[in-house]
């Protein structure tokens, strides 16, 4: 497993590919003739980071948090927060895909985070109303609350 530090090491002009890591932060995109490029900042398991310029081919741009697998890229000099440093220009990589089960997983947790957040505001509304005149008990409001919800 190549860490960002050994990247860091490798020579100028070093190709390298084959490990996946996180993308810390999206930055830029920008176009050259056909070919759309992604300025990310790619961060390994220790917290180490690198600055990299992925080549995204047409304009479908990176998220922070996604790990990109790094299939073919070479390591060059670059300027970066006023600093010289070395940086990753991705020729070749691919996006993982998540498995089924972790993505439903995820997908529940969401639903049910939205599930949350939906109840607050709504629970937040009817407290408010109860500000302005109408009275009501805690078990009034969870009926409204659930009539919101589903209707019934």
């Amino acid at each position: 497993m190549t860490t960002i530090k050994q990247l860091l090491a490798m020579p100028i002009g070093q190709k390298w590919g084959g490990e996946i890591f996180t993308i810390k932060t999206a930055k830029k995109t920008w176009q050259v003739k056909d070919i759309w490029w992604h300025q990310v900042i790619l961060i390994d398991s220790a917290g180490d980071e690198m600055p990299a310029d992925v080549k995204i081919g047409t304009y479908t741009p990176l998220h922070s948090g996604w790990g990109i697998h790094i299939i073919v890229s070479k390591v060059q000099e670059a300027e970066y927060l006023g600093k010289d440093r070395k940086k990753l220009v991705v020729d070749q990589y691919s996006i993982p895909s998540t498995p089924i089960e972790e993505y439903e997983s995820k997908q529940a947790d969401l639903d049910r985070e939205a599930k949350l957040v939906i109840e607050s505001k709504i629970r937040c509304w009817l407290v408010s109303a109860s500000i302005t005149g109408i009275q009501q008990t805690k078990e009034q409001l969870l009926e409204w609350q659930e009539f919101v919800l589903t209707g019934e």
